[in-house]
């Protein structure tokens, strides 16, 4: 039997991904350098911990300045002065419980994308109220600027049925 010497890096990668998002599943990631593929999974790593961290700053590290937030419902954040003021009210929130569920990541040359499903909870702010619960599915754009750092130029998410 023939036994490879390295194991395949993509492999490794979607393991890496696993084990650093909490994830059941493998990630499908195709295409780019190993380097390339790591550091989208870092910025999805990145992106999660920062948003329940409310480390704003970090976050629009991550934004290129043409970035557009396309949430369901909500007319669409165009720009880093607009992406800010909008993630502003939504990060670092007490009693937020948020999992992301990374299932597929795709690069060619300078573009890539990557898109999963996500599960929002934030608890009640008064006793008897119920918890607020959102389930949905994302896809994010990046591409690598001049300086070969993957920025996200575009965001969009919707909700998805709380059975699926």
């Amino acid at each position: 039997m023939n036994h490879p010497r390295h194991p395949n890096p993509t492999v490794l990668i979607a393991l890496l991904a696993t084990c650093w998002l909490g994830q059941a599943a493998a990630v499908d990631i195709s295409g780019g350098t190993e380097q390339d593929r790591q550091r989208m999974v870092e910025i999805a790593q990145q992106w999660v911990s920062n948003y329940l961290d409310g480390d704003l700053d970090s976050m629009m590290t991550l934004m290129d300045e043409d970035a557009m937030i396309m949430a369901e419902g909500q007319a669409t954040v165009r720009g880093t002065e607009a992406v800010r003021a909008f993630l502003a009210t939504r990060v670092g929130q007490p009693g937020v419980s948020f999992h992301d569920d990374l299932q597929e990541i795709r690069i060619k040359g300078d573009w890539a994308f990557v898109r999963g499903a996500f599960a929002l909870e934030v608890a009640p702010r008064e006793e008897g109220q119920a918890p607020y619960r959102r389930k949905g599915r994302y896809l994010v754009l990046y591409e690598k600027n001049e300086a070969g750092e993957w920025l996200m130029l575009r965001d969009m998410d919707n909700a998805a049925p709380m059975a699926e």
